[in-house]
């Protein structure tokens, strides 16, 4: 077997590490011209899609209340059971451009289900490393844009944005991260696939929300619940695979 080394000297070996590094040229600060960013949508109704480096195609915002409405009519789904409803989010107010919050798993299958018949495409929950791909960029830092939390860069408890612990805000209130994904941290928890157990009676939340601390926006943190618990800071994205 053979080997070649670059020559990373001059101009077009900083070329060459960009694009071979682009996580860790991220990390320090610079800032690389971004590939164009495929966007896409499967019916009206629909979220729209960013399609990662990956191919795996990934909701670009939280999926909104109006989404979830035209759900919920189409099918006059009703959520039976303990705690909030997406249409009654408790003490916090929304309008359709927030996320869709006080979503239990078991609700977000049975949008998935729904999504997936009406556009002929196989949706699903994004796995937790699926997410923090999707939601770092490829960046090793704690947040995308890098260690610290920042100022407005996201909605949490102490964020520094106007939204801060009062409740979900517009989604696209903050800058979409260098792969398309837009509010990639806080705003709303994010229900994945993972299970904790082979049982699978207990499914994975990552991401943090409007009511979290910084460090919960870290992509390290996960929380678990069951499938039947809804929470006024639980929402979610889909994922689809890409066309070949």
């Amino acid at each position: 077997m053979t080997s070649t080394r670059l020559n990373l000297s001059g101009l077009a070996g900083l070329m060459v590490f960009c694009l071979l590094f682009p996580a860790a040229v991220q990390a320090q600060g610079f800032s690389l011209p971004r590939a164009e960013i495929q966007v896409s949508r499967d019916c009206e109704q629909c979220p729209e899609m960013v399609t990662l480096p990956s191919g795996l195609r990934m909701s670009k915002h939280h999926v909104t209340r109006a989404q979830f409405a035209a759900f919920a009519q189409e099918t006059g789904f009703r959520r039976n059971g303990w705690g909030c409803a997406w249409n009654y989010p408790g003490a916090i107010e929304q309008a359709d451009d927030h996320p869709a919050v006080c979503i239990a798993y078991a609700d977000a299958i049975a949008y998935l289900e729904w999504l997936s018949a009406r556009t002929g495409k196989t949706y699903r929950l994004p796995t937790v490393e699926e997410y923090r791909q999707a939601a770092s960029s490829g960046a090793p830092t704690n947040y995308w844009w890098g260690e610290d939390i920042g100022e407005n860069r996201a909605n949490c408890i102490a964020c520094g944005s106007p939204y801060d612990g009062k409740g979900t805000s517009p989604v696209g209130s903050f800058a979409a991260n260098p792969y398309g994904i837009a509010d990639a941290l806080g705003n709303a928890w994010q229900w994945t696939s993972d299970c904790q157990d082979s049982g699978c009676q207990r499914h994975a939340l990552i991401g943090g929300s409007w009511s979290s601390p910084p460090a919960d926006l870290r992509l390290s943190k996960v929380i678990w619940n069951d499938p039947n618990v809804p929470f006024y800071t639980y929402g979610l994205r889909v994922v689809t695979e890409s066309e070949p």
